[in-house]
């Protein structure tokens, strides 16, 4: 039997997999808003790195312990911190005056200072503030001032609080990356997000989701440090005083309320420190969390390669006796083998999919055409997958933020002229599906008013044909409108790229035709409904092509209705056959 992959080693479409499997009441559960997220460091590799921290924090002590003039003030700190990373100070002292990347001991201190980085963070100065350490040797404001892009884990974060599946995330992280990947992709709208750090922001007006950044915020801080330095927490003594310091307790009463109330789904967080398991205990003292809880989903999940000691703490605060009865059963449903970036990918993936199925279902239902729903619902699930497969890093790199750039600004630019018949204003914004979430699309209107079922069928019947071998698809060949969608091109020696349309309705399709979008007289235009198809009775057919497209390389726009093919197919078997007779290309 062969073993289950790593972390390192699962795909995005084993994720996908085990979300049709072992996790789906996981993935539904996240598709109905049940979990909030709880977010730390290791989603954020792009943050300063910890171990650079510490040897700046070490190498200001240093220079200063041997400057004559503030050695008596330094000395002490230093010799503290060596004897962190167990080093006896007097037997390194002739290396005081060297910068700490010279020393042989150089990886071994850092090492082991890492391991100890609150109480690096709590060492004291004589007369000066208790975060000296953080505010002025480490200079945290110039360490974070020029950030890197939001990466894959802060988009995806961003496109499930934007479909609204997500409404709550719980950040032990001082960057700004989850703020920066919300003002991206909502193309700057003020308001989605509400971040909380001081207790008064708790009272503002909503967002679409709430950022609880119980640790602090260096965005904040360095804007507003007379208000926010305070709450950057990191040292050994700010960690233990957390859960009773006046100055948190309503920050407190959010994250034990969210860790009562909300799954929690936790990404690249350890939970090794005090403070959080303290509130996962007051938690359980409010309202526990059941175990077993089959057939709901598990209060807790990991992503992670193996759960780590501050997490397995949480599962025997949490579960109690019932962790006790079987821990090695609770830790198999709760570890999801993979790191965040894979699963956030694969939640995107997974909640965008079955948005689309249920709004086919809802809108073919209403023909009383539902079995048709039933075939074509697994294709979205294979076209789903087939995206999956391109979640890979490119070359030269280590992480998925190429393919999730790539992914949103496709995904937006088809979206967008589907529903208005332009490109996006923003083509780094994110087109959301609808702000429902997946139990409740049933009672969005408006979702469904727009066509968005259309919009399925049509994704459907182009991946069935792609699967037949009918026809290749792919991105567009440009950014230009006239560009299209995407790329169709017939499985055939001979055949050529046609730049192809999917439009809710006639109105978009003159709007397209207006801007010259089908110019180049190549375009196919999948509608939604049967206007044009009405409009014209039925004289633009598929079926009426100019030349031959060998001799002329010119094949005439063509135009195919849904509406049409809806109400003349009695199943699916011959709407997918109609489809491909109407796609002459």
């Amino acid at each position: 039997m062969a073993l289950a992959p790593t972390a390192d080693q699962i795909t995005v479409q084993h994720v996908l997999a085990k979300f049709e499997a072992e996790f789906a009441p996981v993935a539904r559960a996240v598709e109905d808003g049940e979990f909030a997220l709880w977010v730390g460091s290791g989603i954020s590799r792009q943050a300063p790195n910890l171990g650079n921290l510490i040897e700046r924090a070490f190498d200001y002590l240093r220079q200063r312990a041997v400057d004559p003039e503030t050695a008596a003030t330094y000395m002490p700190a230093l010799e503290e911190a060596l004897v962190l990373a167990e080093i006896e100070p007097a037997s390194v002292q002739a290396q005081f005056g060297q910068a700490l990347a010279a020393w042989p001991q150089h990886g071994d201190i850092i090492n082991r200072l890492w391991t100890n980085y609150s109480r690096v963070l709590d060492i004291r100065i004589a007369g000066q503030d208790a975060d000296f350490v953080l505010w002025e040797a480490i200079d945290v404001r110039r360490a974070f001032e020029h950030p890197a892009p939001p990466a894959a884990e802060h988009l995806c974060i961003a496109v499930l609080i934007l479909e609204g599946a997500v409404q709550a995330v719980a950040s032990a992280n001082w960057d700004g990356f989850i703020e920066a990947a919300i003002e991206r992709v909502s193309n700057g709208v003020p308001g989605v997000l509400q971040v909380v750090v001081d207790p008064d922001q708790l009272r503002g007006p909503a967002g679409r989701a709430r950022l609880l950044k119980f640790h602090g915020c260096i965005v904040h801080a360095t804007r507003e440090p007379l208000t926010f330095r305070r709450y950057l927490t990191g040292s050994r003594t700010q960690i233990m005083d957390w859960p009773e310091t006046a100055a948190f307790a309503a920050m407190r009463n959010e994250v034990v309320g969210l860790a009562t109330t909300h799954k929690t789904l936790v990404l690249g967080l350890s939970i090794q420190d005090n403070n959080l398991q303290t509130i996962f205990a007051r938690a359980k003292e409010v309202h526990a969390w059941p175990w077993p809880c089959a057939p709901h989903a598990p209060a807790h999940i990991f992503c992670e390669n193996t759960i780590q000691q501050g997490q397995r703490d949480v599962l025997r605060l949490s579960y109690g006796d019932g962790y006790n009865h079987d821990p090695a059963a609770v830790h198999e449903a709760t570890l999801l083998r993979a790191w965040g970036e894979k699963v956030l990918i694969a939640l995107v993936l997974k909640l965008i999919g079955d948005k689309l199925t249920r709004l086919m279902e809802l809108s073919l239902n209403a023909m009383g055409k539902g079995p048709i729903a039933v075939v074509l619902g697994p294709l979205i699930k294979s076209l789903r997958d087939d995206i999956a497969g391109l979640a890979v890093p490119v070359p030269g790199s280590k992480d998925r933020t190429a393919f999730t750039n790539l992914a949103i600004s496709l995904w937006s630019r088809m979206l967008s002229l589907f529903r208005s018949g332009t490109l996006p204003v923003n083509p780094e914004a994110y087109e959301a599906l609808t702000s429902s979430t997946l139990n409740l699309i049933a009672a969005d209107q408006n979702a469904q008013a727009m066509g968005l079922g259309r919009l399925g069928v049509a994704l459907a019947l182009l991946q069935y044909g792609r699967a037949a071998g009918h026809w290749q698809l792919s991105q567009p060949t440009s950014s230009d409108l006239i560009s299209g969608a995407m790329t169709a091109k017939a499985s055939r020696p001979g055949a050529v790229n046609r730049p192809l349309f999917l439009v809710k309705s006639a109105t978009d399709a003159i709007a397209l035709q207006s801007d010259g979008a089908f110019a180049n007289d190549n375009a196919i235009i999948v509608h939604a409904d049967d206007t044009w198809h009405r409009m014209t009775g039925g004289s633009a057919s598929a079926r009426r092509v100019r030349a031959a497209p060998g001799r002329t390389g010119r094949v005439g726009e063509i135009h195919v209705s849904l509406g049409d093919l809806l109400s003349r197919c009695g199943d699916a078997v011959m709407l997918q056959q109609e489809f491909v007779s109407e796609m002459i290309l």
